[in-house]
């Protein structure tokens, strides 16, 4: 399969590279459209936005595993209500 592409310099990559229309980069990457604008948004694919406003992807972005973004921990602080209050033992 021939992939129509352009060869542009990449700032992220600090080289020339491929850049492929959205369409072939999503087929190349096996992922979603939406999923290429996620990565996109996080910048763990390089982009850039042709005169024509149409946006490509360098080829070379997509070989990278993109990294999740840490999730923050949290702390978990039960309810009042879920507490066990101390009770006194008595007899009947």
């Amino acid at each position: 399969m021939t992939l129509l592409s352009a060869r542009f310099f990449c700032e992220h990559c600090k080289k020339e590279t491929h850049f492929l229309p959205i369409q072939y980069a999503v087929a190349l990457a096996g992922v979603s459209r939406s999923t290429m604008y996620y990565w996109m948004d996080r910048r763990w694919v390089h982009w850039r936005e042709l005169p024509s406003r149409r946006r490509i992807i360098c080829k070379e972005s997509l070989s990278h595993q993109p990294v999740p973004e840490p999730i923050p921990p949290q702390t978990f602080r039960p309810k009042l209500s879920d507490s066990v209050q101390p009770r006194k033992l008595t007899r009947n």
